[in-house]
C-alpha cells in the first residue's frame, strides 16, 4: 500500500497533464449558455466512467488470484500493462510527428464547439468520452497486481480519480472564484495549451508508456 499510493496517484496527475484538451473542452464549455452547468456535468461524466472501472477492479474482479506474480490473472495483468504501455509509446510519436509548426495551425475539435447547440447534459457524455481509458486501466492493473484489501483497493481509485480531475476542475474552481476576470485568464490558457498540447503528450505519454513497459515486463519475467 506503500508504494501503491504514490504509483496511482501519479498516474491519476499524468492524465491530468496528458489530457490538455479536455481542459480546453472544460474552457470552451464554461464559455457557453449555463457554461458552468456544462463544465461540472462533463467532471461528472469523467468521473462516472472512471468510477465504473473502479467498480469493476475493487468488486468485480475480487475473486481473481493476484497474490503473485506467477498466478494466471497477475500474468495477464502484466501483459496487458506491457500492451498498455506500448499503445502509449506509439501514441507520443504519432504525437510528436504530427506536431504542427506553429500555434495558429492548432483547432479545437469541432465537434466540442457543436456541444454549444446541445442540452448542457450532454456533457455528462462528452466527459465520460474523453476520459484518459488506458492510464485508468492502467491503474486499474496496480492495484490489482498489489493485491490489497477492498477496501484499501477503493481508497487507491477513489485518489487515483481524484487526482485525474485536477486538470479539468482548475478552469471551474478560477471561474467560480474569479468570474469578472477569469474569461480573460482562460482564454490564456486555453491559447498555451492548444499550442502546446503534442509536445506535453509526448513527453508524459513516452515516459509513462516505457515505465508500463518496464513494470510489466519485469513483473513476467520475475514471475
Amino acid at each position: 500500500m506503500e508504494t501503491l499510493i504514490p504509483t496511482v496517484v501519479g498516474l491519476g496527475l499524468a492524465i491530468a497533464i496528458c489530457s490538455p484538451i479536455s481542459v480546453v473542452t472544460v474552457i470552451l464549455l464554461l464559455s457557453m449558455p449555463t457554461g458552468r452547468r456544462r463544465a461540472i456535468a462533463f467532471i461528472a461524466g469523467w468521473l462516472v466512467a472512471a468510477g465504473v472501472i473502479g467498480v469493476v477492479t475493487v468488486w468485480g474482479l475480487a475473486g481473481q488470484d493476484f497474490s503473485s506474480r506467477s498466478t494466471t490473472p497477475s500474468r495477464i495483468a502484466s501483459a496487458l500493462e506491457v500492451v498498455i504501455g506500448a499503445v502509449l509509446s506509439l501514441w507520443s510519436i504519432r504525437w510528436l510527428r504530427r506536431r504542427p509548426r506553429s500555434r495558429s495551425t492548432v483547432q479545437t475539435p469541432r465537434w466540442v464547439q457543436r456541444l454549444e447547440h446541445t442540452h448542457w447534459s450532454l456533457a455528462i457524455a462528452a466527459g465520460a468520452f474523453m476520459l484518459t481509458y488506458s492510464l485508468t486501466v492502467a491503474a486499474a492493473i496496480e492495484i490489482l497486481k498489489a493485491d490489497v484489501s477492498t477496501a484499501e483497493a477503493a481508497l487507491a481509485f477513489a485518489l487515483f480519480a481524484l487526482a485525474s480531475i485536477a486538470g479539468i476542475t482548475a478552469p471551474v474552481v478560477l471561474a467560480f472564484a474569479d468570474p469578472e476576470r477569469s474569461a480573460e485568464r482562460l482564454a490564456v490558457w486555453r491559447s498555451w495549451l492548444l499550442g502546446n498540447t503534442r509536445t506535453i503528450g509526448f513527453v508524459l505519454l513516452a515516459a509513462i508508456g516505457l515505465t508500463l513497459i518496464a513494470r510489466g515486463l519485469y513483473d513476467l519475467v520475475a514471475g
